[in-house]
């Protein structure tokens, strides 16, 4: 049988088009319970134009910010294998449809606190180091015989700019890079080993990472465009990174849960804050034992009692001191407007889910984009970088500017956490 000439010219292009329709996620991330929920966002969120498919046909994940990258690339294939298990599930294909990778080095330098959780996995392979060509090559299996994938990036960890530049000219059809920045803009640590000129250089290196990260992508994708997101910046609300224990155990395993409750960010947060706190109400025996601290810690945000109370009036006035948000401004933000929250009242912890909140905010405000519809999902303004920052512990500030100063890149702003939090439930279904 023979087919009319328009009709195999149909069947041609339709096969065009679904080849160029390929897209790929790459995620440059950790294994945290934010970085966990990050990628299980990324595997459910379906394509807007057609439901019936995922809107990612394939997701890269290329582990950083921490020194044993197989043993939190184990953690989060053990948290997909649990997700996979609970209702809501994440996608029962998520072994098919994602790549693994590593960074080539850890660019905290340190071994970061959360890597207790996995100290005692056993990998059951080593990971491939992400070079150009090997993230291409993992991007490229998204199948299709026509143009290559659309790949947006997706950075939610620290990571070496050099790499990152690497990446950006292998790389095919980059339409976004997306970066949460803040601690994932960081090049390094800023140890107290470091020399003055040392730290003024690391400071450099960072808000030039900003700086520069617009000018780089469009000299290889024209097209391409780097989103900024923060929670200053991005969402009004100052509690926005954070979601009720109650609601994430309608969506994520309890061991997860459980492990992300003992997260040393408190426990280092509290004790920095301590130092600034007057000394009649400053926290007194203090377990030297950092895990033994941290127990104590989990409890008082779990159940009322004497601790609590104390720990919540240290917070109060260290939250009040001036020379703390000079000396550590971020750090005061955090307890100002994260922890005094956790400790007030009955107990209601949180969990910091801020990747996944992140990440879809931005994938909702391209799907409004897309459909020119607008809507909750906020809207992206001109970014300028703030070069000027010496302090490497601080991340570079970025702000928005006027219409003619898109050169440094965009910024997502005016985003709704109740909306988001409303989206990632219609992701889980």
């Amino acid at each position: 049988m023979q087919f009319p000439r328009f009709v195999l010219a149909l069947v041609c292009w339709a096969a065009a088009q679904t080849a160029a329709s390929a897209r790929v996620a790459v995620l440059l991330t950790d294994s945290k319970m934010d970085d966990k929920a990050a990628v299980a966002v990324t595997l459910l969120k379906r394509d807007a134009q057609n439901p019936a498919k995922p809107q990612y046909d394939r997701v890269v994940l290329v582990f950083t910010g921490a020194s044993d990258r197989n043993k939190i690339a184990s953690g989060m294939v053990d948290y997909l294998a649990r997700a996979e298990r609970r209702t809501p599930p994440v996608p029962k294909d998520w072994r098919d449809r994602t790549g693994w990778l590593q960074a080539r080095t850890n660019v905290m330098v340190e071994e970061v606190p959360h890597e207790r959780w996995y100290k005692n996995l056993k990998p059951e392979w080593s990971l491939d180091v992400a070079t150009g060509p090997s993230l291409a090559a993992s991007v490229a299996k998204a199948g299709g015989g026509g143009d290559p994938p659309l790949v947006d990036v997706f950075q939610i960890a620290p990571y070496e700019d050099k790499d990152v530049w690497e990446f950006i000219d292998a790389l095919p059809n980059i339409n976004i890079y997306h970066l949460f920045y803040g601690y994932n803009s960081r090049q390094g640590t800023a140890s107290d080993k470091l020399s003055a000129e040392d730290r003024k250089a690391l400071a450099q290196r960072q808000a030039d990472f900003h700086a520069t990260l617009q000018g780089r992508l469009k000299a290889k994708h024209a097209q391409a465009r780097l989103i900024f997101t923060q929670n200053p910046i991005s969402f009004s609300d100052p509690k926005a990174g954070s979601q009720e224990l109650a609601w994430c155990r309608q969506y994520f395993p309890e061991e997860d849960i459980t492990m992300a409750l003992s997260d040393p960010f408190w426990t280092r947060l509290i004790e920095e804050a301590n130092t600034y706190a007057d000394a009649a109400v400053r926290l007194q025996n203090v377990p030297e034992d950092e895990d033994d601290f941290l127990r104590q810690v989990v409890g008082a945000r779990l159940e009322d009692g004497p601790l609590r109370k104390q720990i919540l009036a240290m917070l109060q006035s260290a939250a009040g001191s001036e020379t703390f948000k000079k000396e550590s401004s971020r750090s005061h933000d955090r307890v100002s407007n994260i922890l005094v929250n956790e400790f007030t009242g009955t107990p209601s912890p949180t969990l910091e889910l801020g990747d996944a909140n992140h990440i879809t905010a931005v994938l909702e405000y391209l799907d409004g984009e897309a459909a020119k519809s607008g809507g909750a999902a906020g809207k992206l303004l001109p970014a300028v970088c703030d070069k000027t920052e010496q302090n490497p512990t601080l991340p570079p500030k970025v702000d928005t500017g006027g219409p003619t100063a898109a050169t440094e890149g965009w910024v997502l702003t005016g985003c709704d956490i109740k909306q988001t939090r409303a989206d990632i439930e219609r992701l889980f279904g």
